[in-house]
């Protein structure tokens, strides 16, 4: 079987964490399950299949690799009728652990029930059935609350939720308790949470505090990448014949701009801020809009005009000494908050366990149960006895889609790795990091593929050869995302170590066009040929260009069809 050089050292590297991170259409499947397949029948250290454990995303994706396992092992099998070995790892690969981390946690719970003093025979319950339970906890909260008649809490709700509605309070509690449970111990992240408040209201230099300082250099180090991207304009503009007001608004941007950059603390910054603003955008010409540059230049001015403004709004509302007595009349609300949350989820378990539902967030949680022996005072997890046993049974731990774990998982993974044992193999890509919105950690990712690029704990591997897309589809795929991946928007910058290219054996489409723009002009739709006026629309140009692809050689299989929202253009596409 062929391989590329960066396949070959992630299939047959050995006593190494390894990470591997593959670009779309890398073959990151192939080399999952040729890594398994190999150490099943390595003849120095072989691996039984039993001795695996693989977490996948997605059921879909466990079935697929637990049937392309089965699929290797047999074809080696048919060439080796005679091997008993290979015969019974296939049977063991068919109750191996490939599974989604969910499925992974639920069964870790059915077997260890006992020790967390829950049902076993709980469920996952339905969205409708958990927001009717949420329903009544959070009613149950505010009863308590009023109840009580704490001082604290009445200035928490006169606060944030003046009136009579409690509406703005249930969300507030709520936006906290989902945001907490993305933590493996919540209970540490409120206490510290609440630690760096109370800092920050005792500060005797509030503007030097290390807390004021991080929002001063987070604030300032968005102005410099407005800055950087200022110069490159500038810098592309060079020897043009500019409009002169576009080269007056440009300038004064550009001053306004150096000032703020030259600020070294949080009040410099605020003074610079509040005493300037960025200029309104000139009312521009037919002339004006001809200009080649003038929608780049107009892009960029609202980008800054925006994100100052957001400084000024929700960062930089004050002089330090005037937040400092807010921030002190604050941490009382502060701890009000985090009370109000903990009561919730205490509240909400109760309703879950009653019912004997759960949700998936509280498998992840059960299974940290069963896992961690404690927390030490920094927050760091030490493994149980059961997590202990266990990394003991897993000789190697697979992690697909790395890039979408979050910090719970990551605990989770951490207990059952054997600390210095070399068992991890994680596979994922950053670029396609979709979950953030589950509280995905992609961070995650960087700070492992950092520390194993400097061959600490680890070995990092790139694959980038692409073996799914035509090298002009490649080659225009660079181009978009060079320009708009950075470090810092996106997480990695896309330059040539990170571009994908055309694998060896991929599709090669020789003298073809694989890239285009097909502009859809609706004052102009009437140039079309040989279409009639009622279906004149982007679907009718997108069929017509793809009747041209067909006449021309290609196959529909060859086509794919991206729509940002399928409602309303999936069935006229269809019929076409």
């Amino acid at each position: 079987m062929n391989y590329t050089k960066e396949q070959e050292q992630a299939i047959f590297l050995r006593d190494k964490n390894i990470m591997v991170s593959a670009g779309a259409g890398a073959g990151k499947t192939r080399v999952l399950v040729s890594r398994m397949a190999e150490l099943i029948m390595d003849e120095k250290n072989p691996v039984e299949a039993d001795r695996f454990l693989v977490m996948t995303f997605t059921n879909a994706a466990a079935a697929e690799m637990k049937e392309r396992i089965s699929l290797d092992l047999e074809e080696r099998l048919a060439k080796d009728p005679e091997n008993h070995y290979l015969r019974k790892q296939i049977r063991k690969i068919r109750q191996a652990d490939i599974s989604t981390v969910h499925s992974f946690c639920n069964h870790l719970i059915r077997t260890h029930y006992n020790e967390l003093s829950i049902d076993p025979s709980f469920r996952i319950g339905e969205e409708g059935e958990l927001f009717l339970l949420r329903q009544q906890a959070i009613e149950q909260l505010l009863e308590e609350a009023y109840a009580s008649g704490r001082e604290s809490f009445v200035k928490f709700a006169e606060s944030y939720a003046p009136g009579k509605s409690d509406k703005v309070l249930e969300e507030l509690v709520g936006d906290l308790y989902r945001f907490s449970r993305s933590f493996p111990n919540a209970s540490f992240w409120f206490e510290k949470t609440k630690q760096e408040a109370l800092q920050l209201a005792e500060a005797k230099e509030w503007d030097n505090s290390p807390a004021v300082m991080l929002i001063f250099l987070k604030a300032k180090k968005e102005l410099l990448q407005e800055k950087e991207a200022l110069s490159k304009l500038l810098k592309n503009i060079a020897g043009e014949e500019v409009p002169e007001k576009y080269g007056v608004l440009l300038q004064d941007v550009s001053e306004y701009v150096e000032a703020l950059s030259q600020t070294e603390s949080y009040d410099a910054y605020y003074m610079v801020l509040s005493r300037g603003s960025v200029p309104a955008f000139p009312r521009a010409t037919k002339k004006d809009k001809e200009w080649a540059d003038y929608e780049i230049v107009k892009e960029w001015h609202q980008e800054v005009k925006e994100l100052l403004q957001k400084q000024k709004e929700t960062v930089f509302t004050a002089p330090a000494e005037e937040l400092q007595r807010e921030a002190a009349g604050i941490y009382p609300l502060l701890e009000e908050y985090i009370v109000l949350a903990q009561r919730f989820e205490e509240i909400y378990l109760a309703y879950k366990k009653e019912k004997n539902v759960y949700d998936f967030d509280d498998l992840e949680h059960f299974a940290l149960e069963l896992l961690v022996d404690h927390y030490d005072e920094g927050g760091q997890a030490y493994p149980s006895e059961t997590a202990k046993t266990l990394a003991k049974k897993y000789k190697m731990i697979f992690v697909d889609e790395y890039q979408d774990t979050n910090l719970v998982q990551e605990t989770i993974l951490e207990m059952l790795s054997e600390k210095d044992n070399n068992t991890l193999f994680t596979v994922g890509d950053v670029k396609q990091s979709i979950y953030r919105f589950r509280q995905a950690r992609p961070d995650l990712f960087l700070r492992r593929n950092e520390k194993y690029h400097n061959e600490e704990e680890g070995v990092s591997i790139e694959l980038r050869d692409n073996f799914r897309s035509a090298p002009g589809v490649l080659c225009f795929t660079n181009y978009v995302f060079s320009r708009l991946m950075e470090r810092d928007f996106g997480g990695v910058d896309y330059n040539e170590e990170t571009a994908l290219r055309a694998g060896e054996g991929g599709p090669m489409l020789e003298d073809k066009e694989t890239s285009e723009l097909l502009f859809f002009v609706k004052d102009s739709v009437q140039t079309l040929e040989e279409a009639p006026e009622d279906v004149l629309t982007e679907t009718a140009l997108i069929t017509k260009r793809i009747q041209e692809l067909i006449e021309e050689g290609y196959h529909y299989g060859d086509i794919v069809i991206l729509l940002r929202s399928g409602a309303g253009r999936m069935e006229p596409m269809a019929e076409f």
